[in-house]
C-alpha cells in the first residue's frame, strides 16, 4: 500500500515539474485596455524572463501609453530556480528513496527538494505582493472602468502563474514524503549511534594490566599449590591402603 502511494506521489511530482518548467515560457499576468466600444486598445503580457511582451503592433501608440510599469525579477532568481528544477528531477529519476539502499547519502537531494517547494511558494506569494500590488496591477482578476477616460481596464492572472500553483501542489506530496523519509532515518540512525556509544561509556572501565597479571599469577599461583597438596594427599592414601593390605 505504502509503495503504490509513492508511486503515485512520484507520478504527481513528475507532471508538477513540468508544469513548473512550461510556466517559465507562459505568461504570469495579463493586462488588457479597451474602449467604450469594447475594443481592443491595449494588450500586454508579462513574462519572468522576457518581460513585458505585445502583440499589437498595429495600434503602437495607444498600446504603449497603457503599458504598464516595469516588473524586474532578478535573472539570477529564475537562473536558481532552473538549476533547482533540474536538480530535483535528477533526484527522482536517480535518487529516489524507493531505489537508493543508502538512504543517509540522499541528504543534499532532500534538501533539495525542500528548497524547491519553499522557491516555488516564494514565487506563488512574492509575485503578487512585491510586483503586482505595489504596480496597481490588481490579482487575480478584476475589470476596472474609468469614467473620466471612458476606458475599461481588464487585469488577470496567465496561465503560467496557474501552472506556478497547480505544479506547488503536485510538488507537494512527494517532496514532504522524501524529506520526512531521510531526515527521520538520519535522526534514527543518529539516536542509535547516541545509545551506543552512551553504553559503551557506562560500561568502560580502566584497565590496569599490570593487577591484571599479578591477579592470574596468583590464582595460577593457588591452583599449582592446590594441585600438589592433592597429589600430596593422594599418595598418602594409597601408602595407608598398603599398609593396611600387609597387616
Amino acid at each position: 500500500m505504502k509503495l503504490d502511494i509513492h508511486k503515485r506521489f512520484r507520478l504527481a511530482f513528475q507532471i508538477g515539474l513540468c508544469f513548473l518548467f512550461i510556466s517559465l515560457f507562459l505568461d504570469w499576468y495579463i493586462f488588457q485596455t479597451y474602449d467604450s466600444n469594447d475594443n481592443l486598445i491595449s494588450h500586454w503580457t508579462f513574462n519572468p524572463i522576457t518581460g513585458w511582451n505585445t502583440l499589437l503592433y498595429n495600434n503602437s501608440t495607444e498600446n504603449y501609453l497603457f503599458k504598464p510599469q516595469n516588473i524586474h525579477i532578478p535573472i539570477e532568481l529564475i537562473v536558481l530556480y532552473i538549476i533547482v528544477l533540474l536538480l530535483s528531477a535528477y533526484s527522482m529519476l536517480f535518487k529516489d528513496v524507493e531505489q537508493n539502499t543508502v538512504i543517509e547519502k540522499l541528504i543534499f537531494y532532500a534538501y533539495i527538494h525542500f528548497f524547491l517547494l519553499a522557491l516555488v511558494g516564494f514565487f506563488i506569494f512574492m509575485f503578487p505582493m512585491f510586483y503586482l500590488l505595489p504596480s496597481r496591477l490588481y490579482f487575480p482578476f478584476l475589470r476596472v472602468k474609468d469614467k473620466d477616460l471612458n476606458i475599461i481596464y481588464f487585469h488577470s492572472i496567465g496561465p503560467g502563474y496557474c501552472l506556478q500553483i497547480i505544479g506547488f501542489i503536485l510538488i507537494f506530496p512527494y517532496i514532504i514524503f522524501y524529506y520526512r523519509t531521510v531526515i527521520k532515518f538520519k535522526s534514527v540512525q543518529y539516536t542509535s549511534k547516541k545509545l551506543i556509544n552512551k553504553y559503551l561509556q557506562e560500561v568502560q572501565e580502566v584497565v590496569d594490566f599490570d593487577q591484571l597479571i599479578a591477579n592470574e599469577r596468583i590464582k595460577l599461583k593457588f591452583e599449582d599449590d592446590g594441585f600438589i597438596e592433592l597429589e600430596s594427599s593422594k599418595i598418602y592414601q594409597n601408602k595407608a591402603k598398603k599398609k593396611k593390605r600387609v597387616l
